[in-house]
């Protein structure tokens, strides 16, 4: 609820008014993700105090055109493209201008996008050069609209407000310069008007073209004038209106008629003209001498641009209030109150969907509770507890010549989409994709480096993960090198600036159990400009989140604990970027690899015990590993989770368990067969995150396919044995491995320990019965030989 009142204006919580603002923007019509952009847009401009904000909600400013259509790329090069917005939202066709300038910038050094046939305002265009800066490229935005402009000297309107923005990256952060050519901003007006006051003096003319303080005779033929009133502003707003205008494709004259709007991103890296990091010195030192200028008496400070908008809106941040026009918030306030009411557009329900207490709230819960009161902007007309399954592989469209948001299910579903979006929100993530399988997801990812670059993977991983960079990557003329990344110098020295642009990581690793620094790791790859990609299969977002700690990409093979029932293959992609999750879906719908519906399905339905599965499995393996640690067969533990482990403290830093997955070796080939055969309650076979314990001899099975001297080299023994915990109970599975070690040590004439005094004594307690089992063997073996010789 509102807080208090300052003058004209409500003070509103920032939550409350976040809130506000999504539901009205879903009850005009945008989806959840659409909703997203244009918030950010939005409330950019309204904690700045500036005219694009959430008036564009409550005036229409944001309706959508009735024949508004996905966007048409008219124009692709390797340098530049042209979007027709057909109709849409000039910020949702801006957001994607501003993701395509930035792919081109990074791989050419320059993105030119121009845009057309955008039916409404584009907002705060500084948000999106900004956007522009934060990625390292000086970014430069410029916007055309409809008449409202006159050119100095007329009293007809001509340009629009016309915007330019220019965000040049320095070393405290992106300088942005946001300015209108016009004297004040349409929507100002228009808010104006919605609280019955005059706009400032000067600034505007009536139809007859005579100064007018009236925003009704500003809207009733009027116009309003260039930023400095002189030929100056009006050539600006003249050259602004050239480029993003005719440039574009957009209209030329009677553009409010036409709903052709057009706008203008270039993007530039400056490494193109030199070192960037030196570039970016040298604007920081001139910002500096403009700071520090000797300044004018009664000058208290010279400010930079954009500086005194963000520090109001860093103010409004830190104590999360927002000032707004008591009129404009009641108007939102009933716009808002129609989301989800009967016969308003349908809100997220508790049907595996965001709890009724709101984004903010869901955000606070545990993972536990997230897993089964998913997020997701799926609509279910039926409010069915669990998740709907759309079994079908075509969608009828409204008319033969409109599309509606789905067509065929190799492209999009809503199954599949609950199931990304759920995942895009666990992982934290811009967007999540869901692949056939794991592989299907790793051999997308894969293909972001093209002929001629370079990928950098462990030396401990996956086989397939393993056979996919050693036979398929390479046949597309990819180099791979192979590295222990539990030594991040190693991964440092492996990545070749400018050529790598791949580094995969796992952690824990598969399966020796290495730990790696994912943080340290992915900022050295950022440095040189590579993407990395985690494979999280082992601990998914239940223990570790990698996008938290500055990965591109989080795959988990969602066949192991998502699924969880071993009645199901799929793999997952989360991804941070825009940009970087459209290459990825270009590849997950042209190859074919998206998930099927029932798939999704089961995926959905396996999410819901995801946490109960994994921290009882979690549990028992602590508990086997702790018995394994101090049993005479064993040479050594791989478990992330025992103190010992020399990852032991990085892993704590970056996950909040040890997992369920260990392996450990025998020394003897024959006694880890014996261990593998013997047991009843795991099963051997591949895989892991099954409800059943599984067992196997992963050089035999899963890594079978690296060759004998490449294991040898990377120091994964034919002897290793690997084991999944399931969810049985942990007594039961330890007297059942506990039995299958008795056989082993059988095989090899030793005196097996009771599983009493292995699992119940304390650690120094169990060393101290395996030193007198040793000795006792000792005795025996000289016995023995004493009789012998008699």
């Amino acid at each position: 609820m509102a807080a208090s009142v300052d003058g004209e204006r409500v003070h509103v919580a920032l939550p409350e008014l976040r809130d506000l603002c999504t539901k009205a923007l879903r009850v005009i019509g945008y989806s959840q993700d659409e909703a997203k952009v244009l918030l950010e847009v939005l409330m950019h401009a309204q904690l700045r105090d500036n005219n694009q904000g959430i008036v564009k909600i409550t005036s229409g400013g944001l309706n959508r055109a009735p024949n508004a259509g996905p966007p048409i790329i008219e124009q692709d090069t390797n340098l530049s493209a042209v979007i027709n917005g057909n109709n849409g939202t000039g910020m949702l066709v801006l957001k994607q201008a501003v993701d395509m300038a930035v792919d081109r910038a990074t791989r050419a050094g320059i993105g030119i996008v121009g845009t057309n046939h955008t039916a409404t305002s584009t907002g705060a265009i500084g948000y999106f050069a900004e956007l522009l800066a934060q990625r390292g490229l000086i970014g430069i935005v410029l916007a055309q609209s409809p008449e409202f402009v006159a050119p100095h000297g007329a009293k007809k309107a001509v340009f629009g407000t016309n915007p330019i923005a220019i965000s040049i990256p320095s070393e405290s952060g992106p300088v942005t310069m946001d300015m209108a050519t016009a004297a004040f901003a349409w929507f100002g007006v228009l808010e104006a008007k919605a609280a019955g006051q005059p706009v400032p003096a000067g600034v505007a003319i009536n139809a007859a073209g005579e100064d007018t303080v009236d925003p009704d005779e500003v809207l009733s033929g009027g116009a309003i004038k260039v930023f400095d009133k002189s030929y100056k502003g009006s050539n600006l707003a003249l050259m602004v209106e050239l480029l993003a205008g005719p440039l574009v494709g957009a209209a030329v004259s009677d553009k409010l008629a036409e709903k052709n709007w057009g706008n203008l991103v270039l993007a530039l890296d400056p490494s193109l003209l030199g070192n960037p990091e030196l570039i970016k010195a040298r604007m920081s030192a001139v910002l500096e001498r403009v700071r520090s200028a000797p300044r004018q008496p009664g000058v208290s400070e010279i400010l930079l641009p954009g500086e005194r908008g963000n520090r109001l809106a860093a103010t409004r941040v830190s104590a999360g209030m927002v000032p707004i026009e008591p009129n404009m918030l009641a108007s939102l306030r009933v716009m808002a109150a129609k989301f989800g009411a009967p016969g308003g557009p349908i809100g997220v329900t508790s049907s595996g969907t965001a709890p009724r207490a709101g984004r903010d709230a869901w955000e606070s819960y545990s993972v536990a509770t997230k897993l089964v009161h998913g997020r997701h902007s799926i609509e279910d007309p039926y409010n069915s507890s669990g998740p709907p399954l759309w079994q079908t592989a075509t969608f009828a469209q409204p008319t033969s010549t409109t599309n509606g948001p789905y067509d065929y299910t190799r492209s999009g579903n809503p199954t599949r989409d609950m199931l990304q979006e759920q995942m895009a929100a666990l992982e934290g993530a811009d967007r999540a994709l869901a692949f056939t399988s794991g592989m299907a997801a790793l051999a997308a990812v894969a293909k972001l480096a093209g002929v001629g670059e370079h990928i950098v993977a462990g030396e401990d991983l996956y086989g397939g993960t393993s056979r996919l960079l050693s036979m398929v990557v390479p046949a597309a003329g990819v180099s791979v090198t192979n590295v222990d990344m539990s030594d991040v110098e190693k991964v440092r020295r492996a990545i070749i600036p400018g050529k790598t642009k791949l580094v995969m990581i796992e952690s824990p690793t598969n399966p020796r159990m290495q730990i790696c620094d994912i943080r340290a790791i992915c900022a050295a790859a950022r440095a040189a400009g590579a993407v990395t990609c985690v494979d999280n299969s082992i601990m998914c977002p239940t223990f570790q989140r990698p996008l938290d700690l500055g990965a591109d990409i989080s795959m988990t093979s969602g066949t192991k604990f998502i699924g969880g029932h071993a009645d199901v293959t799929l793999g997952i992609l989360s991804i941070k970027g825009e940009e970087l999750a459209k290459k990825l879906y270009f590849l997950q719908n042209a190859e074919g690899a998206g998930l099927a519906p029932f798939d999704c399905w089961l995926a959905l339905r396996g999410l819901k015990t995801m946490s109960l599965r994994m921290e009882r499995s979690a549990e028992n393996c602590a508990k086997l590993a702790a018995y394994l640690s101090t049993h005479p067969l064993v040479k050594k533990v791989n478990y992330a989770g025992l103190q010992d482990h020399p990852g032991y403290d990085v892993h704590s830093r970056q996950a909040t368990s040890g997992g369920s997955l260990l392996s450990f070796t025998t020394g003897d080939v024959e006694v880890s067969k014996v261990i593998v055969e013997e047991t009843k309650l795991f099963k051997v076979t591949v895989s892991f995150g099954s409800v059943t314990s599984l067992i196997s001899l992963p050089c035999y099975m899963s890594h079978a396919s690296i060759p004998a001297d490449v294991r040898a080299a990377r120091g994964l023994p034919d002897d290793l044995v690997r084991i999944s915990c399931g969810i049985e109970a942990g007594d039961d599975l330890l007297t059942d491995l506990d039995r299958a070690m008795r056989k082993a040590m059988d095989k090899v004439g030793m005196a097996p320990a009771p599983v009493a005094v292995a699992s119940g004594a304390s650690p120094s307690e169990q060393q101290l019965m395996q030193r007198v089992r040793q000795l006792e063997d000792q005795v025996r073996q000289l016995s023995s030989m004493s009789n012998g010789s008699s």
